[in-house]
C-alpha cells in the first residue's frame, strides 16, 4: 500500500487509469475491424468519449457526497453521452455502442487494481488482508476480486459477440449493466461503506440501479427479438446502418414528402 508514491509527479492511481486508457486504445484497433463502422469516425469516436465521459462522471459526482469521480454513479448515464457523440459524428448508435461497451469492462477491471496503491475502496478489517496506510489496519481486499470480475464481464462481453457473429442489435452494454450491477452490488457487501438504510450503502442503491436498468434493457431487447414485426414496421428506429444524424434527417424528410 503506497498511497503516497509517485512517478514521474503522478501518482500510482492515475497511472493505473494512464495505462487503462492505452489498452483501450490498443483494444480498439483490434476490435473495430469485427464491426462495419467507419473506421475513421470510430478513432474519433474513441478519441472523444474519454473526456466526454469524465465530465459525466464528475458532474453525477456533484449530486450526493460520496465522491467526486466515480464510475458506479455515471453508468446509467453513459448511453446518453455515447448518443450525443454518435449524433455528433454519424455513427448508428446501436452498433457504435456494441463497440465500445467491452471498453467500460476494462477500464473499471484494470483501474480498480491500482486503488490498493490509492487506498480506496477497502473492504472489512481481515487478517488475510492487504495492509491500508491510511486506515492502519489489514484490510479484505474488496478491489482486487471486484477488479477480477470485472475483467470476467470483459472476456464475456467479447466472447458473446463472436458467438452471435458481432451482430448484437445494441444490447451489449445492457449486459454490461446488468452484470457490472449484479456483481458491485454483491461487492459492496465487503467494502467498508457506511450503511444508509436497511444496512445497505448507497454504492449498492446505484449498483442495483444499474443492474435494474440493464434487466429491463435486455427484457426490451428480448421482446423485439420475439417480435420482428414492430421492428420491420418501424424499419428507420432500428437500422443499424444509418448514423444518427442521418436517421434524423431521413425521418424529416419522410415528414416532409
Amino acid at each position: 500500500m503506497f498511497p503516497t508514491a509517485r512517478f514521474l509527479s503522478v501518482s500510482l492511481y492515475m497511472w493505473g487509469h494512464i495505462l487503462a486508457f492505452i489498452l483501450i486504445i490498443l483494444f480498439c484497433f483490434w476490435y473495430i475491424k469485427k464491426f462495419r463502422i467507419n473506421r475513421e469516425k470510430a478513432f474519433l469516436f474513441v478519441v472523444l468519449i474519454v473526456p466526454f465521459t469524465v465530465s459525466a462522471i464528475v458532474i453525477a459526482g456533484k449530486f450526493g457526497n460520496i465522491g467526486v469521480f466515480n464510475w458506479v454513479k455515471a453508468v446509467v448515464f453513459i448511453p446518453i453521452v455515447v448518443y450525443l457523440l454518435c449524433l455528433a459524428i454519424d455513427l448508428p448508435f446501436a452498433k457504435t455502442f456494441d463497440f465500445i461497451t467491452p471498453c467500460a469492462a476494462l477500464h473499471h477491471g484494470m483501474a480498480h487494481i491500482f486503488c490498493i496503491f490509492s487506498g480506496c475502496c477497502y473492504g472489512y478489517p481481515s487478517t488475510f488482508g492487504i495492509w491500508n496506510e491510511m486506515q492502519q489496519n489489514y484490510l479484505f481486499p474488496v478491489q482486487l476480486f471486484e477488479s477480477a470480475t470485472s475483467l470476467l464481464v470483459f472476456g464475456y462481453l467479447i466472447w458473446y459477440a463472436k458467438r452471435n457473429n458481432y451482430k448484437l442489435h445494441g444490447i451489449s452494454y445492457a449486459q454490461y449493466l446488468f452484470l457490472f450491477g449484479l456483481t458491485r452490488t454483491f461487492w459492496e457487501f465487503f467494502r467498508d461503506n457506511t450503511p444508509e438504510r436497511w444496512q445497505i450503502s448507497t454504492f449498492q442503491y446505484y449498483s442495483f440501479a444499474a443492474f435494474l436498468f440493464g434487466t429491463i434493457w435486455l427484457g426490451a431487447a428480448f421482446y423485439l427479438k420475439k417480435h420482428p414485426e414492430f421492428v420491420k414496421k418501424h424499419e428507420l428506429l432500428f437500422r443499424e446502418d444509418a448514423g444518427e444524424l442521418t436517421r434524423i434527417k431521413m425521418f424529416f424528410r419522410n415528414i416532409l414528402k
